[in-house]
């Protein structure tokens, strides 16, 4: 068999082009950008607005994670320097695969007690609300 590996490059696959939530080949990452601007539309109109940017780099990583939080116990660490979109593409890709997401935010004061008050209300909204989680760790 022979093949070229430029046909291969760039390839997505994901659930969320289709309303029936098939996971497919996606199209070339210009033509999921309007989705991807009504997945926000939907994200901004529950919780506090983004207004983010969607390029190819964006979608393929934006694919990544949901594919990841997809699956059973999917879990992923982001990495990565601040500002570029880590948290705001876990965000939406918990949203688009209909998880709540739970962030922690470490300051000065942040000691041991506040860490287990914290995991004890992401355990208890877990267990009430019956969703998967998204827990976002952040150190800034």
């Amino acid at each position: 068999m022979e093949w070229v590996l430029k046909d291969y490059e760039n390839l997505l696959f994901g659930d969320y082009e289709s309303a029936d939530k098939q996971y497919v080949k996606l199209a070339e990452a210009t033509a999921l950008i309007p989705r991807l601007d009504q997945q926000l539309e939907v994200y901004n109109v529950d919780n506090a607005p983004m207004n983010l940017v969607f390029f190819e780099d964006c979608i393929q990583h934006l694919t990544r994670i949901a594919r990841v939080l997809r699956q059973q116990r999917g879990n992923a660490m982001l990495v990565g320097v601040g500002g570029s979109g880590r948290r705001s593409m876990a965000r939406l890709a918990a949203h688009m695969n209909e998880m709540k997401t739970f962030s922690i935010e470490i300051t000065k004061s942040y000691r041991e007690k506040e860490f287990h008050e914290d995991i004890r209300g992401l355990l208890r909204s877990a267990a009430i609300d019956n969703l998967p989680q998204v827990f976002l760790f952040s150190d800034t």
